[in-house]
């Protein structure tokens, strides 16, 4: 058991940043997937079945549904318990493996939201180095695999934060249990399984496509080449706009780290950052993929070629 004191007047302003993004980002998510139902049973029997073959539908879905997920799990480990200190006056918080768990899974999660990115990457991948293929761009073949893929990457890269370097845990500072800055394994292992391979897998395939155009003369494939190569280009620059956001944490990181000492607000800004990367998220899923911005602005999305 862990009793902490009250948080500063800056501490209680950057928790309730946290949590009214955060659960901003829920409203905007459920918003969409309310938007997408009801286009659907709005759909004829031709229509739905088309619906369910549109790959890209499929995986921004997949997104949406993680980004939702990640918002009410941070609402109930995150926001909840720094409510309950801020404004309840609620002091004593527990260590326990419930509280660990939580945490461990949040985590996950949220790993499985930039990983969905990659695999988004990767379809777009497949449609110009394969494109006779066609089983690697079937909603089949990422349903089965490539989603289930997504959320055990998740799961299992953020296992030995977990269990390996034993380094979530209820923080000194903070009512929630999160993976500690305080342990260097985790502090490096964290970004570069959460951020650093899923980009670089996005720079692998934007890089490839580029090459790949320049030697296809067809102007068929060109097209849908081209179309292929802006969703990644904005995908790419979604993840820089996510990295600027980032910036404060890492500069703190960085001026405390060589002096031996972690700033403890790390986590709490960690969290702040990762809501606004979050809310930037759900409200570029549209204009990432076009037959989401389509499905939007009521337009019919089984004629098209996205």
């Amino acid at each position: 058991m862990a009793i902490l004191s009250p948080s500063t007047v800056f501490g209680q302003i950057r928790d309730l940043t946290s949590t009214i993004t955060n659960l901003l980002t829920l409203l905007i998510s459920l918003s969409f997937l309310c938007i997408v139902l009801y286009k659907f049973f709005h759909f004829n029997s031709l229509q739905r079945k088309k619906f369910f073959q549109e790959t890209s539908i499929l995986l921004s879905l997949n997104t949406l549904f993680i980004l939702i997920i990640r918002s009410i799990l941070q609402f109930i480990e995150i926001d909840l318990n720094t409510i309950k200190r801020n404004y309840l006056s609620i002091t004593e918080f527990i260590d326990s493996f419930q509280c660990r768990f939580l945490g461990y899974i949040l985590l996950s999660i949220h790993n499985s939201l930039y990983w969905s990115f990659a695999i988004k990457s990767i379809y777009r991948f497949t449609r110009v180095i394969f494109p006779y293929r066609k089983w690697l761009h079937q909603s089949t073949t990422y349903l089965y695999i490539f989603i289930p893929m997504d959320f055990l990457l998740g799961f299992l890269t953020t296992f030995p934060i977990f269990i390996g370097f034993n380094a979530i845990y209820l923080l000194p500072n903070e009512p929630y249990c999160t993976a500690s800055y305080m342990k260097l394994a985790s502090l490096i292992y964290m970004p570069i399984v959460a951020f650093v391979l899923p980009l670089s897998i996005i720079s692998i395939c934007y890089m490839s496509i580029i090459l790949k155009m320049r030697g296809i003369t067809t102007i068929a494939y060109q097209q849908r080449n081209r179309r292929d190569f802006i969703v990644i280009q904005r995908i790419i620059i979604i993840i820089v706009i996510l990295s600027i956001v980032s910036l404060p944490l890492f500069i703190d990181l960085f001026v405390y780290l060589p002096k031996g000492y972690i700033d403890p607000n790390m986590n709490s800004i960690g969290w702040v950052a990762s809501s606004i990367d979050a809310v930037i998220l759900a409200i570029s899923l549209p204009f990432i993929d076009p037959k989401m911005h389509q499905l939007f602005k009521n337009r019919n999305i089984v004629e098209t070629q996205m």
